[in-house]
């Protein structure tokens, strides 16, 4: 346990690992959301937030953007017919033996691109919406290229140099509501645009993953549609399914 915890954090790893034990959780069980271990114990949502991440780091948890906690190092499981999305890009690039870097390479309002995505994020085909491209990296090595697109009408201004450190993170702070779900569409292609192959640094055609996606907040609200490229020679994808 790292010393500078504070009694309130350790309050809540202290009852994550006794619900673990107590309830005989395993590897891939599913977790409290944050909102729930809170209100369970009368403490607030930014302390357990900080309380969990002292959990991810002793790898006991692993968060899931869009989906939430998890018992276990990511990629154990002991259930079948479970499997993740997207692993955590800060674990891997850790994993590699990389830190994880994500860099704002433009940012622009424009009116949004396409009807389709105007309905996947539920406004008019006039509207506007920021672009942001960010480039994601182990160390200076490029992993994954976004198109990231937010709806100007949801968010009147933002911050996009918070976008550099965590930006499902950021987004729950401007919103106060959690990134609940993610709809994902890939499919592999070979890359012809010259302005992917030169920050991807990669060659023309080569082989990549590309990821559209819609992201909800928990009140079932589009805020993202995300276009990603991904050099999954790097960058490992996990899909999700769930039997019921």
């Amino acid at each position: 346990m790292t010393d500078s915890i504070t009694e309130k954090q350790k309050e809540v790893v202290d009852y994550i690992l006794r619900k673990i034990k107590t309830e005989g959780l395993l590897p891939g069980d599913k977790l409290d959301t944050e909102i729930a271990i809170a209100k369970n114990i009368g403490i607030t949502r930014a302390t357990v937030r900080e309380a969990t991440r002292i959990l991810i780091e002793q790898q006991r948890i692993y968060r899931v953007k869009g989906s939430g906690l998890y018992v276990g190092a990511i990629g154990k499981s002991n259930h079948a017919g479970k499997f993740h999305a997207l692993s955590p890009f800060d674990y891997q690039a850790q994993k590699g033996g990389y830190k994880g870097i994500r860099k704002v390479i433009s940012v622009s309002l424009i009116k949004v691109p396409s009807a389709s995505m105007a309905h996947a994020l539920r406004i008019k085909n006039s509207d506007s919406v920021y672009k942001i491209v960010r480039l994601m990296c182990f160390d200076d090595i490029p992993v994954a290229l976004e198109n990231i697109h937010f709806p100007v009408s949801m968010f009147s201004s933002m911050e996009f140099s918070q976008l550099e450190i965590s930006k499902y993170s950021y987004i729950e702070k401007i919103t106060g509501k959690s990134v609940q779900r993610r709809e994902q569409n890939l499919k592999a292609v070979n890359l012809t645009d010259e302005e992917q192959i030169r920050l991807l640094q990669l060659h023309e055609h080569a082989a990549v993953m590309e990821i559209q996606e819609t992201v909800y907040l928990d009140d079932g609200v589009p805020f993202e549609v995300n276009i990603a490229i991904i050099n999954t020679s790097l960058l490992q994808l996990r899909q999700i399914t769930e039997r019921s």
